[in-house]
């Protein structure tokens, strides 16, 4: 009896190693999965925040500052191949003071450029072992170093190098880990941050060439505008009535050019991502009241009704409160041009829990079904409307489109061919509760 006692006393002994030892590795294996997951999800964090940068600067600045947090390091650098692909430029540091510099790396030269040449990472316990590539100077305290390239669909679009722990250890494969982690999320950010910044210096371009050949247009149309007037006031003297007809032909030519010329530099200002939409919050229904009153004088002119259905409530939207008059404005004066003669123009308007609806309809001669989907096309005209006296250039439209598409909006059309259109504005309330 005793030798059995003393047989499941060592059993036991064994049972309760194993499980401390099973235990161990359990602890140890579970460590290793927190540290993989708050990596992760601090490399997550560091990409998204980069992704929500206004620009290029800002987004490496927030790629390169959450580096150096996160891994415990001193110098951070990120290189960008250039628009040529020949070479990376040293785009934004952290830790290296003075020594930064625009100098172009060429493709497999150096550190940097073998590893946007070969598109593999590069950890170096100590350089000075590694016969590829010459000892660094500068502010460098141990002699290993990490680069991991920035990848979009295999292509390198650059390189982040790491320098410097806090602790002066050696840079080890878990490093890399986590800074391939953090450059596989961040490369769609910096990829996109650039071709914003590209695009956004296009459409500066673009303005500025518009608005220059819109200011050279202006000018002698108003000159030539200013001598027709005289001519047809008489200034220089009596004329006939067949030269009268004739310029004020040539005067109503001048006029619709320069309204063209106004049209296409708003329209290159509405489309350009320069341009930006002054958002406040505002009563909806109020500013409705305010357009329909400033069309009074026209409505008049014209001899057409113009009524308004509205809520007999305050309707807050956040909006271009500008942008939003001129698109409304723009609608009902189409909707009067292409009227017919006593017609009607009717404004109302709805709303959901998250939008408003502004409709804009009348009784004129309406839009065949196969040109709705083209009626917001540049220079686009319905045949009837250009065989009709109603001058344009088919701009109008596609203008109040950008503006609506910059408010998150969209624009439908409803029509029958001679008993008149509806167009209704869909805005969301409040854009600003889709980012919370």
């Amino acid at each position: 009896m005793p030798n059995k006692l003393k047989r499941t006393g060592t059993r036991n002994k064994r049972i309760s190693a194993r499980d401390k030892f099973l235990k161990g590795i359990h602890q140890k294996n579970r460590q290793v999965l927190e540290k993989s997951l708050f990596e992760l999800t601090a490399a997550y964090n560091i990409g998204r925040e980069a992704s929500y940068a206004a620009d290029l600067r800002n987004c490496l600045k927030i790629l390169v500052d959450g580096i150096a947090d996160l891994m415990s390091v001193e110098i951070v650098s990120v290189m960008l191949m250039d628009r040529y692909e020949e070479g990376l430029v040293l785009e934004f540091s952290k830790g290296l003071g003075n020594e930064i510099t625009k100098e172009k790396v060429r493709l497999g030269h150096g550190i940097a450029g073998w590893i946007a040449q070969t598109g593999e990472a590069l950890l170096i316990k100590d350089i000075k072992k590694d016969v590829r590539f010459s000892r660094r100077g500068g502010k460098y305290y141990t002699d290993s170093l990490l680069s991991v390239p920035l990848k979009i669909n295999k292509k390198v679009i650059g390189v982040i190098n790491v320098n410097n722990k806090v602790t002066r250890d050696i840079f080890e494969e878990e490093d890399m880990d986590v800074l391939r982690k953090v450059a596989g999320l961040a490369a769609a950010a910096i990829e996109s941050a650039r071709l914003q910044e590209e695009a956004v210096a296009r459409d500066e371009t673009r303005l500025e060439f518009i608005s220059n050949i819109s200011h050279e247009l202006r000018t002698p149309l108003s000159c030539i505008n200013e001598g027709v007037s005289l001519v047809l006031d008489g200034v220089t003297g009596k004329i006939n009535s067949k030269q009268k007809e004739f310029l004020a032909s040539v005067k109503n030519n001048i006029e619709r050019l320069k309204r063209l010329v106004s049209e296409l530099l708003e329209l290159a200002k509405v489309e350009s991502r320069i341009t930006r939409m002054r958002r406040s919050l505002f009563d909806v229904v109020q500013l409705i009241e305010g357009v329909v009153a400033s069309m009074g004088p026209l409505v008049k002119d014209k001899k057409i009704s113009l009524k308004k259905t509205l809520p007999d409530k305050n309707i807050q939207i956040w909006a271009d409160p500008d942008k939003l008059s001129q698109v409304l404005t723009n609608l009902i004066d189409n909707a009067m041009k292409y009227n017919k003669p006593k017609g009607i123009v009717e404004v109302s308007m709805d709303e959901s829990a998250k939008t408003v609806n502004i409709n804009i309809r009348d009784t004129g001669i309406g839009i065949p079904e196969e040109d709705i989907k083209k009626i917001f096309d540049r220079f686009y005209r319905v045949e009837a409307s250009a065989k009709s006296k109603t001058r344009g250039a088919g701009i109008g439209l596609s203008i109040i489109n950008e503006i609506i598409k910059k408010h998150r909006g969209n624009i439908s059309v409803d029509s029958e061919v001679g008993k008149g259109s509806r167009f209704t504005v869909t805005l969301p309330k409040d854009l600003r509760a889709e980012n919370r």
